[in-house]
């Protein structure tokens, strides 16, 4: 298999010009948020009431329990002026990515995304939050370093690293793979490669029960199970810690790797969405990978690949809140890399696939071709697969890969990442 169809672009970081001093450096703000949060109150207190309207979501370090709502206020805020502006100010927690959905879907949206320091940088930030927002472009996500500087992200391709070379048969590294969504359509052909090249044996985690697949997905796990080295299926929800635990402490052998595959996929307006439905898409990706690193042997693991979608880095209609649950994945995937250090830790921005996966099993993939998205064939998103197994490892080496299909894609890179950069994020 070779993995040269399959297109992949790293991040890179883009410097932007400081604001401009002079000029409306507030906003009459309307502040969404812990209302004791340090910078809310600073927002409030710069509020001038005869300066232009705007709404502030105000969010910490990551994602918790109740941000979802908080956004969707902050949202249906702005929307129930007429299109008032819209701020998210976050310090990790995330959200860019359902903001800017909203905003494709209604564009009278006007939607900034910074996101600040830990620490909030003196008495003059709500008034360089004002300048940045008003400077920023349609949907601009900025991020604030603790000295003041501004980036953006853009984007450059790069030629994933290579493949290992076929030594007369595959490799026994003596361990077990774990794949969680394990029992669909990507988990099946994502452990049948694991197995054949790379030699683990397969762990398939999923809430499926093997009984219940349909005829072409069973008789591809009777062949896994078949061949060597075998495999394991376990039915467990992977947002249930205890089950997770129970279930994982059956493998005999070391987990090595793991491949997150687990993942809903459910479209519908930003505006009709409710707080439950967006925690819902997040929490067998974001909270599963959590619980899933929490239970394994973190000295043990080598290889983390985390499979997320491009939703998390442009917006699509009717696809905000799977883009969030993306979004949140990624985030969630580099902070935990910092506690493995022997692992090579890679988040994998997929676009749609096809062949196999949730876009194919719905019938979406011709209508993406329309709308000039290059979809990932089946045979070049496997090899591609098997050269993120030779990513680097180590924390500092960790980060996030978009890939998409071959050909021009209209919809990757976005039209302002001008490719330029300095370093990769």
């Amino acid at each position: 298999m070779s993995g040269a169809a399959v297109r992949a672009f790293r991040p890179v970081t883009i410097a932007v010009d400081p604001p401009r001093a002079g000029g409306p450096a507030a906003f009459r703000w309307d502040v969404a948020g812990d209302p004791r949060d340090p910078l809310a109150v600073a927002l409030r207190h710069a509020s001038r009431r005869d300066a232009e309207p705007a709404v502030a979501v105000v969010l910490g370090t990551a994602h918790r329990s109740g941000d979802s709502a908080v956004l969707l206020e902050g949202i249906a805020r702005a929307g129930a002026s007429g299109g008032r502006r819209l701020v998210l100010l976050h310090r990790g927690a995330g959200g860019g990515s359902l903001l800017r959905s909203a905003a494709l879907e209604s564009p009278g949206l006007r939607v900034a995304v910074l996101e600040l320091p830990v620490r909030d940088a003196g008495p003059g930030l709500p008034a360089r939050i004002a300048r940045l927002a008003r400077g920023a472009a349609p949907g601009a996500e900025l991020r604030v370093a603790g000295d003041g500087t501004v980036t953006r992200t853009g984007w450059r391709a790069v030629t994933l690293p290579e493949p290992p070379v076929p030594s007369g048969g595959p490799a026994r590294p003596g361990g077990a793979a774990l794949i969680t969504g394990g029992l669909g359509g990507l988990g099946l052909r994502a452990a049948a490669v694991l197995s054949a090249v790379r030699g683990y044996r397969p762990v398939l985690l999923d809430t499926t029960a093997p009984g219940e697949l349909p005829p072409r997905a069973a008789a591809l796990l009777c062949r896994l199970c078949d061949a060597p080295p075998g495999a394991d299926v376990l039915t467990a929800d992977v947002t249930d810690h205890r089950a997770v635990a129970r279930v994982l402490g059956r493998v005999p052998l070391p987990v090595r790797a793991v491949v997150h595959c687990a993942g809903v996929v459910a479209g519908g307006p930003v505006a009709d969405a409710r707080a439950r439905d967006l925690d819902a898409l997040a929490a067998p990706k974001a909270d599963g990978l959590g619980t899933v690193l929490d239970v394994l042997d973190p000295g043990a693991l080598r290889h983390l690949v985390v499979f997320g979608s491009v939703t998390a880095r442009v917006a699509h209609r009717q696809l905000g809140g799977y883009g969030l649950a993306n979004e949140l994945l990624r985030r969630e995937a580099l902070r935990r890399a910092a506690a493995l250090p022997r692992c090579a830790t890679v988040v994998a921005e997929w676009s749609l696939w096809s062949g196999a996966g949730r876009a194919h099993e719905m019938g979406a993939v011709g209508q993406a071709r329309r709308m000039g998205m290059a979809p990932v064939p089946l045979a070049p998103g496997m090899a591609a697969l098997l050269r993120l197994l030779r990513w680097p490892a180590g924390a500092r080496a960790a980060g996030a890969v978009v890939l998409t299909g071959p050909g021009e894609d209209a919809t990757f890179p976005p039209e302002e990442a001008d490719g330029r950069g300095n370093s990769p994020t």
